[in-house]
């Protein structure tokens, strides 16, 4: 599982040569803002979820597959999350913030609008998969069991998210998912803006959905060891996503047409 991540980065970078049709590269960066849905709803008695601010950075590519079509797909670091409190013990706070690799798949349709001035834009639409691999995470923890504890009474727990551990080596600032679904799929729904600032450029504004399809986890809860407390991870990620990227035209001949390349001699 260690080189899933080598093997996505190797699946995205092999999608470059695979096309022969325009081809466009660059960064990408953005805001998000996640939340997880339990799958059990009766949960909804005891928790209530509230969303928490994330980011995404990373590179993008954009190829022409024909005139108005085009596959965006990204190879991204990612942070999301969410905020669990009690309803029944009304102490209980409990924020995670999870990290990711995550390659996001778009295969979008490119419209043309017109501006009042007679100026032209281009936005598009867009649907695809969403591949996560679930690197780890930190959280604070707060409930009526720490707030009982001397060691917690004025304090959160502040914790790293580990997997697999051994509960014998499990210590007071983890919390062991002893087994994660570290790999997890979900859809894209996707929109946004195309400016072309210059010939063979693109930026490329986009506001993204992602609708979770794999739990967390399907087995197993977060558990701490100073309390009682279990994270629920039957659970599936959500977000909304804005992302900027600014792209430049790999083919090399695309970007020197128009200049000449004759060396002229000096007089």
């Amino acid at each position: 599982m260690k080189a899933l991540p080598v093997l996505l980065s190797s699946l995205f970078l092999l999608l470059i040569p695979s096309c022969k049709a325009q081809v466009y590269i660059g960064p990408m960066v953005g805001g998000q803002l996640s939340w997880t849905q339990f799958d059990n709803k009766d949960l909804y008695d005891t928790y209530g979820v509230k969303p928490v601010w994330g980011y995404h950075a990373g590179a993008n590519v954009s190829l022409k597959v024909r005139n108005r079509f085009f596959l965006h797909a990204s190879l991204l670091y990612s942070t999301k999350g969410r905020k669990v409190e009690g309803k029944e013990d009304k102490l209980l706070t409990n924020k995670a913030k999870y990290t990711f690799i995550e390659v996001p798949i778009i295969y979008a349709v490119d419209w043309r609008g017109r501006l009042g001035n007679g100026k032209e834009f281009k936005f598009y639409f867009g649907v695809g998969p969403n591949v996560s691999y679930w690197l780890g995470g930190k959280g604070k923890l707060y409930n009526s069991d720490l707030d009982e504890s001397a060691d917690f009474a004025s304090r959160d727990l502040e914790y790293s998210i580990v997997f697999n551990e051994d509960p014998a080596d499990a210590t007071t600032n983890e919390m062991n998912v002893a087994e994660p679904n570290r790999v997890q799929l979900g859809l894209n729904l996707a929109s946004g803006l195309v400016l072309e600032p210059l010939a063979n450029q693109r930026i490329l504004l986009m506001l993204r959905y992602e609708l979770g399809h794999s739990f967390l986890s399907r087995t197993s809860s977060g558990t701490f060891t100073p309390t009682y407390y279990v994270d629920v991870l039957q659970s599936r990620n959500k977000g909304i996503r804005i992302s900027v990227s600014y792209l430049l035209d790999l083919r090399v001949e695309n970007r020197k047409r128009g200049k000449s390349t004759i060396k002229r001699k000096k007089v």
